[in-house]
């Protein structure tokens, strides 16, 4: 395995770039500090700065390690399926940041061919370097490219057997007011036209849990900032458990009966939600 291509102690990883010709140095210095501290960067940059040298594969589980966050795991065993062939695991991501450690830690103890598909902010990360299919779940037109590369990537990494981590909302859980509660957004079909494609057997993962008042009122405002705002989230979970449940692994044949894709992300769904009585 390779070392850590960026040593913590040497660089931050995240920081506000404000630019103004109007306005004067100092004052654009200011208002990058002080929204350096409001997002959470400065924390997570410290966070980041001070874990011990580690292979980039230990990445996750040396974060999880550092905060003390425990993870109590429910239900089926990861490896109960075979090692090889394509699998995907469909997750709820209620957190940000830690859903992605946890699940990464996990799912790497089971299966070796293993990628995630994940948000494209996510490449700040130097150690997940061609383990993550980037993607922008807000569908901008400049990151166009980069969708096409990241979908291609992630149907070349199951269909030759891999395995592939995803969370099909694109987000994380936020308070919706029309249901009254915290829940994921709507989940992406084309997570189903994957899953179909590739014949894979689905692994759904329910994470328990959610975020606080602050994080779901920033996400009333704006979904932009309420993915600034996960990384203030992650140290929010030092010395907590996070509890996770593995459902039934579903093969193709258990669910290629049904012919709409949008019908299939719901029923994935289901299956995951489900388990939140576990």
């Amino acid at each position: 395995m390779n070392q850590s291509k960026n040593s913590p102690q040497d660089s931050a990883l995240l920081g506000l770039k404000l630019r103004s010709k109007r306005l004067p140095s100092w004052l654009v210095q200011a208002c990058n500090t002080y929204f350096d501290r409001l997002f959470g960067f400065n924390q997570f940059n410290e966070i980041y700065k001070r874990l011990p040298e580690h292979e980039d594969i230990q990445l996750s589980k040396v974060i999880l390690d550092d905060l003390n966050i425990k993870l109590e795991v429910l239900g089926e065993p990861l490896n109960k399926s075979p090692s090889t062939g394509p699998q995907i695991f469909v997750a709820n991501h209620p957190h940000g940041l830690v859903d992605g450690f946890a699940l990464d830690h996990l799912i790497n103890q089971a299966r070796s061919n293993f990628q995630i598909m994940t948000m494209y902010i996510f490449r700040i990360f130097p150690e997940y370097e061609g383990r993550f299919a980037l993607v922008d779940p807000l569908k901008k037109r400049k990151h166009h490219s980069m969708n096409v590369k990241g979908w291609r990537q992630a149907y070349r990494q199951v269909s030759k057997g891999g395995s592939l981590l995803v969370y099909p909302a694109g987000a994380v859980s936020r308070y919706h007011l029309s249901k009254n509660k915290v829940t994921d957004p709507d989940w992406n079909p084309h997570i189903a036209t994957l899953a179909r494609r590739t014949k894979a057997t689905i692994i759904p993962i329910f994470i328990h849990g959610h975020n606080g008042l602050s994080f779901q009122i920033a996400g009333l405002i704006s979904r932009t900032l309420q993915n600034i705002f996960i990384f203030k989230e992650l140290p929010k979970m030092q010395n907590r458990t996070l509890r996770i449940s593995i459902g039934e692994h579903l093969p193709a044949e258990t669910w290629s009966h049904i012919s709409d894709d949008t019908l299939l992300i719901n029923h994935f769904r289901d299956k995951v939600e489900s388990l939140q009585k576990s």
